[in-house]
């Protein structure tokens, strides 16, 4: 029999029902024969490994015996075992008693376990003794440690050893940067594995964004994610790449990238649509992208353009207009945050006007609301910025008078805007009825005529009644799984349509994490652990449901799309 063996309570059940009469006798009979033989009185001493462990002779196999550890078999529920003979050592279970439950023969271990039988955990163990592992510790500590964006040298420090032994656990020992790593590459594997089951057998259809990024290290990567609506109606979302991209970021190389993605995760034949920003190179991809099978509607609803790309440009190039009247502001602003001698004078006069030391947000290229913001906070200190600007410059036509103010308090004021009209809405209503009947189409094709004719039926009963809610707290997915029996194909397709994403937001929180992952101390790992780090760790984040805005720093990720956006990313 092999050493450490796990067997099954059934398999345990009838071995011991086998042994109930002559070999329990025979145990006896020869631990008798060896106190004889010994010549001597025994010692009375006992291992504390006996304490743990159930022994079961071995048929035909006099003086052998299986060794059952008792505190698997009580907590786990396994059957953990080992060979053993009398006369020979049990390193083996020694062993396992004290790297899987904390178990040692000194006093301090023997002592710390007893206080820990008695602890009942609700969460770990519902209620059942919580036994310490270091195994199952490092196994945590690795989630911990990726989930903290902390670096694999924490398990080596010698405050949270000292930390862990005086307060939680004496049995604690301190792990090695390498065996962390390791551990925490062998989750990502095992949950990359059941991430490619999954899609294997998801019967949806799946949205896409992906974008580009350019380390600190000037490491160029490709962030590819991944978003869906599961059977339950809950929106998903995957970084399901995190690679460096060494080669030219051409269209074609961005499309074998993609292709590679797809294929490795059983998604080729499952895509919907694809976000990107509006780089050439991505408009080229989306070509070679229409060439794949099962492209729906011929490749219409294929690319989606980021719609916060679109309005920064378009805000940008109406605010280019204002430039001459607004760059004034923005120097005199400059001034007050970086020039050391004027901080006095801005404070002097902030103090004659009666206003505080105002700090000043900063105005970022990217964030075009952030020039909003701006001008609203100038706005009330418009005097003193006047008088402050118009000190420190020679040239009478570059001061800034009222008119400029004028200007500011326009682009603040709010606009309200008018609703569409009746018929513009009318005919984009048309269009996407159009639209739904080619999806409907293209998802019974293959089926029968009377399947396409109850589908047609099922579309025209949905748009006959439509949605009818006044609930400010209406939730679209939730009315779809309400109604998923009334409407088992609408249905079906509603998943398909509403999980796209508008915009690379996602692409850019990735590259926001893989930021802080690549940062000074850690500007040496490898792309594949770089990878490792950002994917498990976006996972970890999905299953206890915190992937969002919270994991998410907009100005951190405008900061990465301005140095892109300067290096010609």
């Amino acid at each position: 029999m092999e050493e450490g063996r796990d067997y099954t309570p059934e398999e345990f059940e009838a071995m011991f029902a086998s042994q109930e009469g002559s070999n329990r006798n025979e145990e006896v009979e020869q631990g008798e024969e060896e106190e004889e033989a010994g010549g001597s009185k025994p010692s009375g001493k006992v291992s504390y490994v006996w304490k743990y462990y159930e022994k079961v002779p071995v048929p035909n196999k006099p003086r052998h015996f299986r060794c059952v550890c008792t505190v698997c078999r009580d907590i786990k529920k396994i059957m953990k075992s080992y060979a053993w003979s009398i006369g020979t050592g049990f390193g083996s279970m020694s062993r396992h008693l004290r790297n899987d439950h904390g178990i040692t023969a000194s006093g301090v271990g023997s002592q710390t376990q007893t206080q820990l039988s008695g602890f009942m955990s609700e969460q770990a163990g519902g209620g059942k003794p919580f036994f310490y592992s270091q195994k199952n510790m490092i196994d945590h500590m690795a989630t911990f440690v990726n989930l903290e964006e902390l670096p694999f040298t924490y398990g080596e420090s010698v405050n949270l050893e000292n930390f862990n032994r005086l307060a939680l656990q004496p049995s604690y020992s301190h792990v090695n940067r390498h065996t962390l790593k390791d551990r925490t590459m062998a989750q990502y594997k095992e949950q990359k594995k059941e991430l490619i089951a999954y899609f294997a057998n998801f019967d949806g259809r799946v949205a896409l964004t992906s974008d580009t990024w350019t380390s600190k290290q000037n490491n160029p990567f490709m962030c590819v994610t991944v978003h869906w609506i599961d059977n339950d109606f809950f929106l998903q979302k995957r970084i399901i790449a995190f690679d460096i991209m060494e080669e030219k970021h051409t269209g074609y190389n961005i499309y074998l990238r993609l292709k590679k993605t797809l294929d490795k995760f059983n998604l080729t034949k499952k895509l919907f649509s694809i976000s990107f920003d509006n780089a050439s190179a991505n408009t080229k991809c989306i070509d070679y992208v229409l060439q794949m099978d099962d492209i729906l509607l011929n490749g219409d609803l294929v690319h989606v353009r980021c719609c916060a790309h679109i309005i920064n440009l378009s805000a940008q190039e109406g605010l280019a207009f204002l430039a001459p009247l607004l760059e004034p502001i923005k120097t005199c602003i400059n001034w007050t945050r970086n020039a050391r001698s004027m901080k006095t004078q801005w404070k002097t006069l902030c103090d004659k006007h009666g206003l505080r030391n105002k700090q000043w947000g900063t105005d970022c290229a990217t964030r075009w609301n952030s020039t909003y913001k701006l001008i609203k906070q100038a706005l009330r200190y418009k005097n003193v910025l006047t008088e402050f600007y118009n000190s420190h410059q020679r040239d009478e036509d570059a001061m800034i008078d009222n008119s400029m103010w004028t200007i500011a308090a326009n682009i603040y004021a709010k606009d309200k805007g008018e609703s569409s009209s009746s018929s513009s809405v009318t005919t984009k209503s048309a269009r996407f009825d159009d639209q739904l009947h080619s999806i409907l189409f293209r998802r019974t094709q293959s089926s029968s005529s009377s399947t396409s004719t109850l589908a047609t039926k099922e579309l025209d009963d949905y748009l006959t009644h439509g949605v009818d809610t006044n609930d400010t707290d209406f939730n679209i997915l939730l009315w779809w799984k309400a109604r998923s029996i009334q409407f088992p194909l609408l249905s079906k397709i509603a998943r398909d349509v509403l999980v796209v994403p508008a915009s690379t937001v996602a692409s850019e929180s990735a590259f926001s994490a893989g930021g802080r992952v690549l940062d000074d101390k850690r500007s040496r790992l490898a792309p594949p652990t770089v990878k490792m780090c950002v994917c498990k760790r976006d996972w970890d984040l999905a299953k206890i449901r915190r992937q969002g805005a919270k994991e998410f720093d907009p100005l951190e990720a405008d900061e990465i799309v301005a140095t892109d956006a300067s290096s010609g990313n």
